[in-house]
């Protein structure tokens, strides 16, 4: 793997210019904006910071691959291509979420079996095994196909986030908060909100 990755931090809609203060302020570099996202480079240290700083963003994704998809095969293919066992351990469970817009692939559901089907080939084959229990720790894979490129991540926010515990209610979480929180460093302005956050 390489010492630096593309990185990929999805937020709400007007959030963008907060939120690459937020990554400006940590040291990210190449920071790009787009609409309800923020792409950026760094290494293993930038995400660690990322997860633990960025107050605007909903996750922080690490981009494996982007590659034009406009058949199950392409599909199937470039997903394949990717070096799984050097991120996934044989043990590790990964459930596949993603979304498509104007793409030939639209059925979401049939990208997500595609792609499940990919990986797990990739790593009995180069695990070794013919059995993968999915018993170990979760990594969660997360694609988006938007006028047939396609964009394969996995999620680098860890398993106990904040708002997931079973403790906060539904209502009180993300939304809110990260609303709280893009508010907070709009202004700038230290305040109890902020050191929730």
């Amino acid at each position: 793997m390489p010492a630096k990755f593309e990185l990929i931090a999805p937020c709400f809609f007007g959030c963008e210019s907060t939120a690459k203060f937020e990554l400006t302020r940590i040291g990210a570099e190449n920071i790009r904006v787009e609409d309800g996202r923020l792409s950026f480079a760094g290494g293993a240290e930038m995400i660690a910071a990322a997860n633990l700083n960025l107050r605007t963003v909903e996750r922080v994704m690490l981009l494996l691959a982007r590659y034009k998809a406009t058949t199950f095969d392409d599909l199937f293919d470039g997903v394949y291509d990717i070096p799984w066992e050097e991120l996934l351990p044989a043990d590790a469970a990964f459930p596949v979420t993603g979304s498509s817009l104007n793409s030939q692939l639209s059925s979401v559901p049939a990208c997500q079996s595609i792609i499940k089907k990919a990986v797990v080939k990739r790593l009995m084959a180069k695990h070794h095994t013919s059995v993968l229990p999915e018993t170990g720790a979760e990594y969660k894979i997360r694609f988006m196909l938007r006028k047939d490129q396609c964009e394969i991540m996995l999620d680098t926010a860890p398993a106990a986030t904040p708002w997931k515990h079973p403790s906060v209610k539904p209502w009180r979480r993300p939304l809110p908060t990260l609303a709280a929180c893009a508010a907070t460093a709009w202004w700038r302005i230290p305040s109890a909100a902020a050191a929730r956050c």
